[in-house]
């Protein structure tokens, strides 16, 4: 039998855990579903003894790519889908780690209760999807990322070990191991749920777009909008290129939209927008079609909900606009406030230097900065490839203005992240191909 290929002992035993309706397999691969997180620690435990990987795999099955030769069992957690208990008192839900988020939103939602802020794309992700990845997508200025809302997980470590964080005040003294599984991709453990922190559902939600003279101004705009201590649910800049593309709107030359949307007691929302709008006059910009922000927020929420008339945004959201195919982003970057407009005109410069066609939009945005997302595209119009010469001369204008790469593990946490394999699983049973750093 050859070491890349699962042994007759191994699927027996496979078998023994998840039962044959709950495996298949795919060349020298095996693909299981177990029905709880005793399999799930059962499976871990028979990994140990044969040469094999375990790779947990997203909720549309796919994997991380890696050079490990070695057979692997692809673990997909979509059968633990169960809420285990909430409480609506405290605010606290335990889930299981295959539910997805829009699903645990759509349970809660009927209970007037809400995860948060967080874009309906990035819920779409099982709760252990989204927990074991870090991105920026799924963050909000007034929840945080994803990872915030954790208040204890359960796991399994490598060799089939069962760690529960329990919830206790975070003034409780001892390391957060939540902490140390989370973002880690699933190599330092398999979550199989986690106790959350959730939220009542706003009374009130405020739309409103603008439009300011130049992307640095509109950048300048959030950063006061912020220190005022501005928590819009979103925020989001579009610059011509993109408010064309996305939104179906012209900006005069250098101008850029931008969209926001405030929630809470409808006295707290009216507060933030004002202290936005202000921001956005300061830095000489004006109030523009509330259309505008209702498409942007009925993209990203898919909820579609009439709007407050006294805040200035469409009862209908029916509109040509909505209808706009947005191109595909191909590029993320991410730095710190002051640098996000020099990032930006590093990589629109590179991109006119090399004849290619940029637009961008900004959000994210918090007190650490915020994210840059860009369409980059060829003479022809096509996509410039990740991989091509073309896009790493632009990653390297990035990088050298002060941007960091969204693709990127940062190479100088690689050897502490290493050293923590080394203690939970040195034979790297546990998806070893992942966050490994790039130079």
């Amino acid at each position: 039998m050859s070491e890349t290929q699962l042994s007759p002992e191994a699927l027996q035993e496979i078998e023994a855990v998840v039962g044959r309706d709950a495996m298949t397999m795919d060349g020298r691969h095996c693909h299981v579903k177990p029905a709880s997180a005793s399999e799930v620690s059962q499976i871990a435990a028979l990994v140990a003894t044969h040469k094999i990987t375990l790779v947990p795999v997203g909720k549309g099955g796919h994997s991380s790519p890696s050079d490990d030769l070695r057979p692997q069992i692809f673990l997909n957690l979509e059968r633990l889908h169960h809420i285990l208990h909430l409480d609506e008192q405290s605010l606290i839900v335990h889930v299981q780690a295959g539910m997805t988020g829009s699903a645990l939103e759509k349970v809660l939602n009927t209970r007037d209760l809400t995860l948060g802020d967080f874009p309906i794309e990035a819920l779409n992700s099982s709760i252990g999807g989204l927990l074991s990845v870090r991105t920026p997508g799924k963050s909000t200025r007034r929840h945080g990322t994803f990872e915030d809302t954790v208040l204890g997980i359960s796991a399994v470590l490598s060799g089939g070990k069962n760690l529960r964080t329990r919830v206790a005040p975070r003034r409780a003294s001892g390391p957060d191991l939540a902490r140390v599984i989370c973002g880690s991709e699933g190599s330092l453990g398999i979550i199989t749920s986690a106790e959350l922190r959730i939220h009542k559902r706003p009374e009130s939600r405020l739309l409103a777009a603008y439009k300011i003279p130049s992307f640095s101004d509109a950048l300048t705009a959030v950063r006061m909008a912020l220190r005022e201590e501005a928590s819009p649910a979103a925020l989001r800049i579009y610059d011509g290129a993109q408010c064309l593309s996305h939104l179906n709107e012209q900006c005069v030359a250098g101008e850029v939209l931008m969209v926001a949307a405030t929630v809470g007691p409808t006295s707290l929302a009216a507060c933030d927008r004002n202290l936005i709008s202000s921001a956005v006059e300061a830095v000489g910009g004006r109030p523009a079609n509330g259309e505008l922000a209702a498409v942007w927020w009925k993209r990203r929420s898919e909820l579609g909900q009439s709007l407050d008339a006294q805040s200035g945004e469409a009862q209908s959201l029916d509109t040509q606009s909505s209808d706009t195919t947005i191109p595909a982003i191909n590029l993320e970057v991410s730095a710190t406030p002051t640098m996000l407009a020099p990032v930006y005109q590093a990589i629109i410069d590179a991109c006119i230097a090399a004849g290619l066609s940029a637009s961008a939009h900004a959000s994210r945005f918090n007190s650490d900065g915020g994210v840059l997302f860009f369409t980059l595209s060829d003479q022809h119009g096509a996509l410039v490839a990740n991989s091509s010469d073309a896009m790493d001369g632009v990653k390297t204008a990035a990088e050298s203005a002060g941007a960091y790469l969204i693709e990127r593990v940062n190479p100088s946490l690689s050897q502490y992240f290493e050293s923590l394999r080394d203690a939970l699983d040195l034979p790297r049973h546990l998806n070893p191909g992942v966050l490994r750093s790039s130079k």
